[in-house]
Parts: structure tokens; C-alpha cells; sequence
């Protein structure tokens, strides 16, 4: 699989193509990620994306799942991770398996963009050895010294990041480019309009999402800005139980809400959710 050959908009934006990667998931209740939804388990994938610019080659915007994230919630405190999200993995749906059925090897991985250091976002990353890992600078800075059940407050384990991450991290510069209607500034990260990177507050500290120009229309990659597209639909915020990990409560409805206004601005806009059951891989 190759990227795609150069296409041009009036505005000289490239095309990228685009794979989602279902890399597994967990299993949670419904109403825990939309309140007032019916008392039900729901599957609660992790998705992470390859994107093939025609001159900047492969990009991954997170990473997923990955089996090592069973070894690492093994035993307490991470073991809690588990029980409180039971998970459902398999081998060969982690992103570099999936990656070589289509022909990309982890060395033609040219970046690994991070939403956030939630595990569910950065299982894979091991498996991309030596390359630059780019996020922004607060998700870098929320991270940094973070152990114990502090770090699991965060949904983050340190098990799962590379021994090298601090030689590799790259730290995003403040957004200031041209905003999204309703979202806020963005960050034109290859400079032609393809991949923007924009700020989705609330859920984890630093946590961004990317619009992408790609040969199939434009597609907002939301990370979890939310967590379904139902919840973006009919603006259903995820329950308050899930305020003891989230990095600020407030800031996730206003960005749940932030999205439904954008989708009703630019409705050409494919907007996928990292987490939503209806997305089609």
C-alpha cells in the first residue's frame, strides 16, 4: 500500500488516503458513556489511523490496543484498568499486524501523532521503534513523573511507553493557525492544509484531534472529544461516574458541544469518534 499520487483543490491542499484499525476493545455500560441511554454493555473500540500523505509518507495518529496491554494490567494497581474496562484484544488486531497485511512495515512509519496518553491510545507504541512520537506539549508535560495510582487516575500506564520516549516526544508548538468553526485554532502540521491539528479539551489533559484532507472527503479524527457519534448527534455527555478520570468535567461538555456545532457548520465533515460502535472500518 502506497500513498496515494498528489490530488489539488483550488486551494493547492493535498489529498491523503486514509485506513482506520480496529484494534479491539472494551466492554462498558452504555449509559457510563451517554446519559440516558438504555442500561446496557456496549463495545468500546480503540481505533487508531494510518494516513498516506503523497510527499510525507505514513502517518499514525494513535495507536491503540496492543496485546502487551494484558501483560501490563496483570497485577495492581493497573489490574483495576481491567475490571473497571474488561478488555477484549487480539493479537492480530494490533495496528503493526495490521499495517503489514497492507504492506507497511513499522520503519516506514515516518511520525506517531498521540490524541493523549490515555493506554487505550499508546498500547502500540513499542511497536514503532525509534519514531518520533508527536503530541502536544501539555499531554507531554501531564505525563512526565507520573506513576502509581496517580497515573492510573489518568488511565495512563508508564508500562506501555517506549524506555526512549523522552529522546523521541515531540512537543507540538502553541496552535495558532486558522481556526475550525467552533474549535478553535489549529496547527497546519504539514503546511498544506491536510492535516490540521486542532485543541479537544476535557477528556485528557492536552488532548488534540486532526482534520484530514483525504481522497475520500474531509474527516475529523476526535479522539474522545467524544466517545460515540450518537453522543454528538443527540449531545449526550458521558456520566458523572466517569468524572474521577476525565481532566476536566466542564471542559468535556463544552467540547461534546463544540462538536455537534461544528458538525451542523461543515457538514461535508466525516467525524469519527476513537470509540464509537457505528464507525465502518
Amino acid at each position: 500500500m502506497k500513498p496515494s499520487a498528489p490530488a489539488h483543490s483550488t486551494l493547492n491542499i493535498q489529498h491523503s488516503t486514509l485506513l482506520l484499525l480496529d484494534t479491539g476493545h472494551c466492554l462498558v455500560s452504555a449509559r457510563h458513556v451517554m446519559r440516558g441511554v438504555a442500561r446496557e454493555s456496549m463495545a468500546c473500540r480503540a481505533l487508531a489511523a494510518l494516513v498516506g500523505h503523497p510527499l510525507h509518507g505514513w502517518t499514525l495518529f494513535d495507536t491503540g490496543y496492543a496485546p502487551r496491554m494484558l501483560g501490563a494490567t496483570r497485577r495492581l494497581p493497573w489490574r483495576l484498568y481491567r475490571l473497571a474496562t474488561p478488555l477484549r484484544i487480539r493479537p492480530e488486531q494490533a495496528a503493526v499486524r495490521q499495517l503489514a497485511q497492507v504492506g507497511v512495515a513499522p520503519a516506514d512509519i515516518r511520525r506517531v501523532i498521540i490524541s493523549h496518553f490515555h493506554a487505550d491510545h499508546v498500547a502500540g507504541l513499542r511497536d514503532f521503534p525509534g519514531v518520533p512520537v508527536i503530541a502536544s506539549a501539555e499531554a507531554l508535560a501531564s505525563i512526565t513523573g507520573l506513576r502509581g495510582l496517580a497515573a492510573l487516575r489518568r488511565a495512563h500506564i508508564p508500562a506501555l511507553m517506549p524506555d526512549d520516549m523522552a529522546a523521541r516526544a515531540v512537543a507540538l508548538p502553541a496552535f495558532a493557525g486558522p481556526p475550525l468553526p467552533h474549535l478553535g485554532p489549529t496547527h497546519d502540521l504539514f503546511g498544506d492544509g491536510s492535516l490540521l491539528l486542532v485543541e479537544l479539551p476535557g477528556h485528557a489533559r492536552g488532548q488534540i484531534g486532526a482534520l484530514l484532507q483525504t481522497d475520500a472527503g474531509p474527516v475529523l479524527l476526535a479522539a474522545d472529544g467524544a466517545w460515540t457519534s450518537r453522543a454528538i448527534r443527540e449531545q449526550r455527555p458521558p456520566a458523572r461516574i466517569t468524572h474521577f478520570f476525565v481532566d476536566d468535567a466542564r471542559a468535556v461538555g463544552a467540547t461534546l458541544a463544540n462538536l455537534g456545532a461544528f458538525a451542523a457548520a461543515r457538514p461535508e465533515v466525516r467525524i469519527v469518534p476513537c470509540h464509537c460502535p457505528e464507525v465502518v472500518i
